[in-house]
């Protein structure tokens, strides 16, 4: 697949204007009028959610949730990457994810939470498929059924706290380190306070500089998170 222009501009203000001139049709969401590259894009994606619903009988399901998220979440994620000019510095821009939600794969979107404009533009922590992007982003094990053995199992109260948590940004490393260790425990309080205390202490410390590295940084982390 071609590069596309992922700098696109696409503010919270234009989104909020396509939003309401979407229609929910029997044969589809109406209007998706796209240039070829981002309808090439749109097919792409629309496979891929095609895909999970057959992987996972999700056309039975009354209504889909986290199951559904970690799957077309490693699916997008494996789609959108560096060898189409998809990089973190993008996936950083509100902007394309707006773009994505409302132009691109509206429905998608709406397969998963109804006309529930929060997920779409409205709340920049809540972009549903920003938030799903960036878990698999900061749960990356080198490759999806190791990525998938990490998140397996959790909720989407997980992501919340992984992606939603305000901050001074993302410590990739120290991110995954975190999802890699917590793969074996599933105590949602314990994963919070981890949390809390790596914002508090990223203030002051540097994680690699600690003994034995992000790994030892992390591993103290839980340590006392578990006091």
């Amino acid at each position: 697949m071609k590069k596309l222009d992922w700098e696109k501009q696409y503010t919270a203000q234009k989104a909020q204007q396509d939003f309401t001139k979407l229609r929910v049709e029997p044969k589809g969401m109406e209007p998706i009028e796209l240039s070829p590259e981002w309808q090439g894009l749109r097919e792409k994606l629309l496979q891929l959610r095609d895909d999970v619903f057959e992987e996972g009988n999700f056309d039975a399901a009354d209504s889909l949730g986290y199951t559904f998220d970690i799957s077309y979440g490693l699916k997008i994620y494996e789609l959108l990457n560096e060898s189409i000019g998809f990089t973190d510095r993008v996936a950083s821009s509100d902007d394309i994810w707006r773009y994505l939600s409302i132009k691109v794969i509206p429905d998608v979107v709406h397969s998963r939470h109804g006309m529930n404009k929060d997920y779409y533009y409205a709340n920049n922590r809540r972009i549903w498929l920003k938030s799903i992007w960036w878990y698999i982003n900061l749960s990356w094990d080198g490759g999806i059924p190791e990525t998938f053995e990490i998140i397996k199992g959790k909720s989407t109260d997980t992501i919340m706290q992984v992606v939603e948590r305000p901050g001074i940004g993302y410590y990739t490393e120290v991110y995954r380190a975190i999802m890699k260790k917590y793969k074996n425990y599933n105590d949602r309080m314990l994963f919070r306070r981890v949390f809390k205390l790596n914002t508090a202490r990223l203030l002051t410390t540097s994680p690699e500089l600690v003994e034995g590295g992000i790994e030892g940084y992390v591993n103290e982390l839980f340590k006392l998170a578990e006091k």
